[in-house]
């Protein structure tokens, strides 16, 4: 549809407006709530940005300076990270259900898509190394999936959902 045409609307991805049919329900920026609007001032890019570099700098510094091991009681070690786990997946669940009601789908949609990338990297990069060369450490596994979260949601943000 031609942008001149008296059905094209435009939609607000951020900053930017995008013709639209005029069929589509469209939300216009005045009608963010607050929650959108704390959402878009993080500017999700920026906080990616800021995340690759420190995942770089988390494996450095852990394979150069590597800190003691503490030595955790093996059923107590289960039992508590059991327990975090429950935990911490039920508040993170609830969370992501709050986000996806209040965010725009959009930058829902490269979050999730880029926690997709993360995730299976992780996995494999994790099998990869220990079938080499042993296990690794929390830390590098934290510092490969944030890594690669991060590279997922720019090879989103920059491709398109579509891809």
């Amino acid at each position: 549809m031609p942008p001149d045409s008296p059905k094209c609307r435009y939609c607000h991805v951020g900053k930017l407006l995008y013709p639209v049919s005029g069929d589509v329900p469209v939300s216009e920026p005045s009608t963010r709530n607050i929650w959108q609007r704390i959402h878009g001032a993080i500017k999700p890019d920026w906080a990616f940005a800021l995340v690759l570099p420190v995942s770089i700098m988390m494996l450095v510094t852990e394979n150069l300076d590597p800190e003691p091991v503490v030595a955790v009681d093996p059923l107590m070690k289960i039992l508590v990270l059991a327990g975090l786990t429950v935990i911490i997946a039920f508040v993170a669940t609830y969370a992501a259900a709050m986000d996806r009601r209040k965010v725009e789908d959009y930058y829902f949609q490269l979050m999730t898509n880029g926690a997709i990338v993360g995730i299976v990297t992780t996995l494999f990069v994790n099998l990869v190394w220990d079938l080499l060369y042993g296990p690794l450490t929390g830390d590098d596994v934290i510092a490969v999936m944030l890594a690669s979260w991060s590279m997922g949601y720019f090879f989103y943000r920059i491709r398109g959902l579509n891809t």
